[in-house]
């Protein structure tokens, strides 16, 4: 195997970054590992100099350049042949970079590699797979919004999607990877133009960056037997910096077609919504906080439920179990804090369908 270069970018997530890079520090792989301060603090920079090991590159940044412009910095300076980008709130567990490794390098046609990643360090709440809007995806999304047949279509399709994702046991070709988690063979990202667009300054440069590494014949690749935890969280405060980044990948990759053009000239701004009043799922509070739901006792043989801050569910956290009661601990249902949390109940075979919960109803 060649080297791997790892890369970390560090904003007042000191505790976190010192985690993720002792997760890879386990590995069986030796990692030049490389962590980016972007923090313009002090005591942030203090903290990484006394709790990262002293072989790790740290560089101390003076001004904010982005999650993009420090992986760039990083990149420019790093000598693997594979480099692998690793969230602060994320990191990997046992043997995870090997295996990513050893499929990225075991086929000159994959580009990028992904682990099965989970929300919990339990294992039981799995990450969905990245969404990507290519132009068919955007034009999907397009007519979800004026109509209920496309929405609930949608919906279920991507459901369906994620299951297929979520119980795959071999390596499964995916449209998209998160810039998260993710090991990128140098040869393909040289050939697709380079790391990152700096013109994003956070969100959308790993999206723009798949939709490259596609476009230049590649493929990317979902490992099931390389696992991490991505403690991910959703507050308002991301969903506008998304928005905020979103007119910069529109204009690169989606404004100048024809048919796009024309549906945003059509299309009304509102999502309608389910066509139809769904099935309540049954929910009570513990004392404690924690979410139960009741199942219904023809489905407690096996049972999907499904975790969105989004109603069509697209995309959504999966947590597959039996039994007759469904649990969402408080401290996962406090990582989407602050806005609308949605939640479907659904039997195997019956994904995009079901029960459906949601906060404040």
């Amino acid at each position: 195997m060649g080297q791997v270069s790892a890369i970390l970018v560090n904003y007042f997530s000191a505790d976190l970054i010192i985690r993720a890079v002792h997760s890879l520090c386990d590995q069986k792989v030796d990692s030049e590992i490389l962590v980016v301060d972007n923090s313009l603090d002090p005591q942030e920079a203090e903290l990484l100099r006394t709790g990262i090991p002293e072989f790790v590159k740290l560089r101390i940044n003076t001004t904010n350049t982005g999650f993009g412009g420090a992986c760039n910095q990083a990149y420019a300076e790093a000598s693997g042949e594979s480099i692998l980008l690793l969230n602060p709130d994320a990191y990997l567990l046992p043997d995870a970079l090997g295996a990513l490794e050893q499929a990225l390098q075991g086929d000159e046609r994959v580009a990028a590699v992904g682990p099965r990643t989970f929300w919990d360090a339990e294992q039981q709440f799995l990450m969905p797979p990245s969404t990507f809007p290519s132009l068919a995806d955007y034009c999907g999304s397009c007519l979800a919004r004026s109509s209920p047949f496309f929405f609930r279509w949608r919906s279920r399709h991507f459901s369906h999607w994620a299951c297929r994702y979520w119980s795959s046991d071999a390596p499964l070709s995916v449209p998209a990877l998160s810039g998260g988690h993710v090991l990128l063979k140098r040869a393909a990202l040289e050939k697709a133009g380079g790391l990152f667009d700096e013109r994003f300054f956070l969100y959308w440069e790993d999206t723009d960056l798949m939709q490259r590494l596609r476009a230049a014949g590649y493929d990317l690749r979902m490992i099931p037997a390389a696992r991490a935890v991505h403690e991910y969280t959703h507050s308002p405060e991301k969903s506008q910096r998304i928005a905020e980044g979103w007119p910069t990948y529109y204009h690169k990759h989606l404004a100048a077609h024809p048919l796009v053009r024309w549906l945003e000239r059509g299309r009304r701004t509102a999502a309608p919504g389910r066509a139809s009043s769904p099935a309540a799922l049954e929910a009570s509070r513990r004392d404690n906080g924690d979410l139960v739901f009741s199942v219904p006792v023809p489905w407690q043989g096996s049972w999907l439920l499904e975790i969105s801050v989004n109603g069509d569910f697209v995309p959504a956290i999966g947590h597959w179990g039996a039994g007759e009661r469904a649990l969402l601990p408080l401290a996962l249902q406090e990582r989407l804090a602050g806005q609308a949390l949605h939640v479907r109940l659904s039997a195997p075979g019956h994904s995009g369908q079901g029960q459906y919960w949601q906060s404040g109803s």
